[in-house]
């Protein structure tokens, strides 16, 4: 589709590759500032240059005259969006409240953010080997079972990985799809065990929870026992596993968690085997994990690691560990047939005018060298002839008999004419003419002949074309029909590289490759569908937005809906909608799935035989100096497309359709990039920190077989440093060492021990499950059901300007629902996924029996599920332990300009599918449409690059207030962050909560607010040294109770909504009636619940 706009600057393939090659290197390159483009490039390659450059945070210039011209271009320096001053301005009550708390309360002083060595909360978990292995049990697995299991590919290389593996302390195992490595190799090594009488205690990692269960549960259905006794799995915060278990299944985090601490050494003393599967995707834990078992190995020699991946990327690993050995193990796939962007647009009809044009010209260029395409004999004929077998198809086409094909019959019998001769000005064949003219029998016989029922005349249609135009669905179609079916497509034709150049500059130049060509894909699942046998088409798409958008494109350019079923797939979609493209399709019915990544190795379809490879992914990019996620589409890797193209041959031979061509395809990466170079680092820098013993954070990492830049590393070492987890000499702290126990991300922690101490457990932990699980909405499956997708958020949202505060409205109404069938038609009618909120529902217990098990939440009395849910309805405090666990993602609307700024970006957006843009439009209060919230601060998960700018999603409106308490640092000393304004009022000061956030107060408020930051702060030093046994002092209570009174007024003078409902998480259905007992009544206070608006 066009773009919005000024169109974008179009060149040429190999020009765009060369370009985007030497800006990545510049980009890669910490040192380098700038960099010069060669003086040869023309007007339209430094135009797509300067386009390019404005998504990349460079700036560009050309330089020069004439021949002489050249372009530069430069990294842009990051340096901290400056703002107006922000405005602290305070209720009547508040600031009474504030100078009462500062009066009646003192700061103990006592306690500093680097105080760190309190021994009293260290546990880091070895139940994955708390005893000496056991002898595994001898194997009793079905007859049946076995006979499969000796089929696999992997069943002849039996003998040689158990050989390698005792004689190697680290083997690679390199296996295609399908060779049975998942599921053989550990049962190889415990039936060895078995027969010798030996000891094994065998952990095999999987990169994804599924993949652990589903694994488990195999290997036990093999040995015909029962999951958790000999084999067993464990994943974040669920165990099937015994002391005595020989074979464990785990996810790449926990055997991470085990690695840490001062117990690696007894952790390992009772391990014989660590198998790291699907080592290729190369996702951070796994590289991590490499380091520190490298590391560990020389100390515990009689620990065998075996790494198995799925593609050629082995000799990585095996240079990694000091040139081990490798074991190639074959695949079951069947033969597939690739063709390329240049054979498409040559054999394909498509819309492309320019591309047509090139094409006509190189058909003709060819019949001039070569004779008439497709027809050897006419080379050898004489003109005389050429003029005879010109007049006898004349003849068919005007008489309306089949006898004049006759004698174009024994013309071909005697050789003297090819069975496809072309007629020299309309190029129709014999064939053409008799299913045009619709004689059944005559065009039986010409393909009894061997016709070639792909040719075409010189309007492009084939025989099967004409017979559809002048008699629709007829015999002669049907046969033609047939015969393409059964025949190899065109494709044979070979162009030559000038041709093939030829057709890809005038598409690219036409087209480009930034965005997907949707157009052409409907072009060739027109061509599938038309002349290839049956069999399903998995089509491969960056997003949902080109999926849907594909969507509607092939619906509206089929004309045979009913002999097409068109499938959606993608992770954010219904669970029902997914399941049901593995169902089977009515007989003549194409199945035609348009799927994002999630098809490439995760799911396999066995009726797929012909695969559409768009070439693109979406992947998630990460800016370390700014903080900003970029979800952009990029090209895929080799490998990727490799696994792409085996989707095809699963079952029967397939094709694979590459809509980029053998340039392109030689120009990709090898390998994925790996997911340590490319996301945050914070939770990788924190267990790092827990890890290492001599070395900095920064000199581990540099041991992974890809190092991350060192920008990123200080960049997330700085942030664990500004949320207290690490000090100032990377040691980690009492809060680093809790935030490493608990199964989330090290920000969801910290908010959540926040919910703790500031007695709103339940509504916090609902919120941490939600943002862990990722987004409880869907995307609507049509265009029309977008706006009521847009209303049912608004509902939720009320007036609190906050995604979170929607998304726990959600749950609620999901969880009041009963039974099962009523909650599937609440989100249905909702658009939730039932599966996502099963999954936060069945997370939040766990998360909370996790608590409990470690003593940081108690069943009963003092610091027990009533006492710390006493505020838990009070959605202002709630708000704080957001942004507690959220900062340093705060934006400003600053008022003069109408803009938001965040502390890099001068203008920032919310997302679309944000209440509190919603909100915001609903509620403009000025008629010139400019933007307004009801307080200038919001809270945001995350920031990522859309196009030219950039957007923030799950957003809260919080108070200036909030600001001041929760955002920043642990510590402020108060003699550097409070600063007297110059130039204006001599009662009023500035407090600068970082070098970013400045607030305007009142003098005399400006240290009672500081005060109380620092009396909350306290508090929170002082649970996180023991958390277990901490318990809140009437004194503590009284400070608590005041903060949540404070920030309960400040949002009600903001017209905000400061209250959730009162039966929020209490007594639902799944919790266990003596964790949730309390009365959620809130306490007293003399503001209205929401909903009560002043008047």
């Amino acid at each position: 589709m066009a773009s919005k706009g000024k169109a974008s600057v179009k060149i040429e393939e190999d020009m765009r590759i060369f370009i985007h090659r030497q800006i990545d290197l510049f980009l890669q390159d910490e040192h380098q500032t700038e960099f010069d483009f060669p003086t040869n490039l023309t007007n339209q390659h430094r135009a797509y240059i300067h386009d390019y450059v404005k998504n990349k945070r460079l700036k560009s210039k050309s330089h020069g005259k004439g021949d002489g011209r050249y372009l530069s271009i430069y990294k842009t320096s990051i340096a901290a969006v400056t703002h107006e001053d922000a405005i602290l301005s305070l209720t009547p009550q508040s600031s009474k409240l504030l100078l009462e708390v500062q009066k009646g309360y003192n700061s103990d002083g006592s306690r500093d953010v680097g105080a760190k060595k309190h021994n009293a909360y260290r546990p880091h978990s070895t139940y994955l080997a708390s005893v000496s292995p056991t002898v595994p049990p001898p194997l009793r697995g079905l007859a049946n079972v076995l006979e499969e299991r000796k089929r696999l590919p992997i069943a002849q290389f039996h003998d040689i990985i158990l050989k390698c593996a005792h004689q190697n302390q680290v083997l690679i195992i390199s296996g295609n799809t399908g060779s049975g490595k998942t599921t053989q190799v550990p049962q190889f090594i415990m039936e060895a065990a078995a027969q010798k009488n030996n000891p094994c205690k065998i952990i095999c990692t999987q990169p994804r929870r599924i993949s652990v269960v589903t694994v488990a549960e195999r290997v036990c259905v093999e040995r015909n026992e029962p999951l958790g006794e000999t084999v067993g799995y464990q994943i974040r915060l669920e165990s099937r596993v015994k002391r005595t278990t020989n074979l464990v299944f785990c996810t790449n985090g926990i055997l991470l968690r085990c690695l840490m601490g001062k117990c690696v050494s007894k952790f390992l003393k009772n391990i014989t085997h660590i198998i790291i599967d699907e080592v290729h995707e190369r996702d951070q834990y796994s590289d991590f994990l490499l380091i520190a078992l490298k590391d560990n190995l020389s100390s515990h020699p009689h620990v065998k690691v075996i790494l198995m991946s799925a593609t050629i990327e082995s000799n990585t690993f095996s240079n990694y560990f000091n040139s081990c050995p490798v074991i190639e193990i074959p695949g079951r796939l069947f033969p597939i047939q690739s063709f390329y962007l240049e054979d498409v647009l040559f054999n394909i009809d498509t819309y492309n005018s320019s591309v047509k044009d090139v094409k006509r010209k190189i058909l003709i260029n060819m019949e001039q060298q070569y004779g008439r395409t497709h027809n050897s004999v006419t080379a050898n004929m004489d003109d005389e002839t050429i003029l005879l077998m010109n007049d006898i198809l004349e003849v068919c086409w005007i008489e309306n008999s089949p006898e004049g094909f006759y004698s174009f019959f024994a013309l071909v019998e005697e050789e003297i004419s090819s069975i496809d001769f072309q007629h020299t000005e309309t190029k129709m064949t014999a064939l053409m003419i008799a299913a045009a003219k619709g004689y059944t029998e005559i065009v039986q016989k010409l393909l009894n002949m061997g016709a070639n029922a792909f040719m075409k005349e010189k309007h492009n249609y084939t025989a099967y074309d004409w017979a559809c135009f002048v008699h629709g669905n007829s015999a002669c179609s049907e046969l033609l029909q047939s015969a393409l079916k059964q025949s190899e497509p065109p494709f044979s034709r070979s162009l030559t590289a000038n041709s093939a150049k030829l057709l890809l500059d005038a598409y690219h130049t036409s087209v480009g490759d930034e965005k997907i060509d949707h157009n052409l894909i409907v072009d060739v699942i027109s061509y599938i569908c038309r002349s290839q046998p049956d069999g399903g088409i998995l089509v491969f798409l960056p997003g949902y937005e080109d999926i849907q958008e594909q969507f509607e494109l092939l619906m509206n350019r089929v004309s045979s809906s009913n002999l097409v079923k068109v499938f959606m797939l993608h992770s954010k979609m219904q669970t029902i909608d997914q399941h049901s493209v593995f169902k089977p399709v009515p007989q003549g019915v194409r199945k035609i799935i348009l799927a994002t990544n999630i098809a490439e190795t995760s799911i396999t379809m066995d009726d797929v035989v012909y695969v559409v490879d768009s070439g693109k992914v979406k992947q998630k990019y990460y800016d370390s100096l700014t903080s900003t996620s970029s979800l952009a589409a990029t090209w895929i890797s080799q490998a990727c497309a490799t696994q792409r193209a085996g989707r095809a041959g699963r079952t029967k031979p397939g094709k694979c359709f590459r809509l980029y061509s053998r340039t392109r395809l030689g120009a990709l990466d090898q390998f994925t990039l790996p997911e340590i170079m490319r996301v945050p680092l914070n939770e990788i820098c924190l267990h790092a920190a827990l890890i290492t013993k001599d070395v900095s954070i920064h000199d581990f990492l540099n041991k992974a077989i890809q190092a991350p830049s060192a920008t990123s590393i200080k960049q997330s070492i700085r942030y664990l440093q500004k949320v207290g987890a690490l000090d100032d000499e990377e040691n980690v702290t009492d809060l680093g060492h809790i935030l490493a126990e608990l199964p989330v991300d090290a920000r969801l922690g910290k908010m959540l021990l926040y919910g703790i101490l500031l007695k709103c457990y339940e509504s916090v932990l609902l919120i941490v499950s939600i943002l862990s699980i990722n987004d409880i909405f869907v995307i609507p499956s049509f265009q029309g059901d977008k706006e009521k997708a847009k209303k049912v958020r608004r509902e939720l949202g009320e007036e609190s300007f906050s995604d979170c505060f929607c998304f726990l409205r959600a749950y609620q109404r999901w969880i009041d629902t009963r039974p099962t069938a009523k909650q599937r038609e609440l989100c249905n009618r909702m658009f939730l996924s039932h599966s996502k909120l099963t999954m936060v529902h069945d997370l939040r217990n766990k998360l909370h029996a996790h608590l409990c098990s470690i003593g940081v939440v108690k069943r009963y009395g003092p610091g027990g599920v009533e006492d710390i849910n006493e505020f838990s309805n009070n959605w202002s405090i709630v708000k704080g332990c957001l942004l507690v666990g959220l900062y340093p993602n705060v934006c400003y609307l600053e008022k003069y300009s109408k803009t938001m700024k965040t502390r890099f970006e001068k203008k920032i957006f919310i997302h679309p599918s944000s209440v509190v843009g919603e909100k915001t439009m609903k509620r403009m209060k000025d008629k010139d449409s400019t933007l307004w919230l009801p307080s200038e601060w919001i809270t945001f998960e995350e920031k990522y690059k859309s196009g030219r700018g950039s957007m923030i999603r799950c957003n809260t409106v919080v108070s200036p207030l909030s600001i001041a308490i929760f955002a920043g640092p642990l510590h402020l000393d108060e003699s550097e962050c409070l600063i007297e304004c110059e130039h204006t009022d001599a009662m009023k000061c500035k407090i600068a909560i970082d070098d970013w956030i400045n607030l305007t107060v009142e003098s005399k408020l400006a240290k009672a607010v500081l005060h109380t930051r620092r009396l909350m702060n306290e508090l929170f030093l002082k649970f996180i040294e023991n958390p277990r046994t901490h318990q809140l002092s009437a004194r503590d209570y009284a400070i608590v109770k005041c903060l949540a009174e404070l920030l309960l007024q400040e949002d009600h003078a903001l017209e905000l909504t400061n209250r959730l409902e009162s039966t929020v998480g209490a007594n639902r259905r799944g919790c266990k009636s003596q964790d949730f007992r309390w009365k959620s009544e809130g306490f007293k206070h003399n503001m209205p619940p929401y909903g009560v608006r002043k008047q």
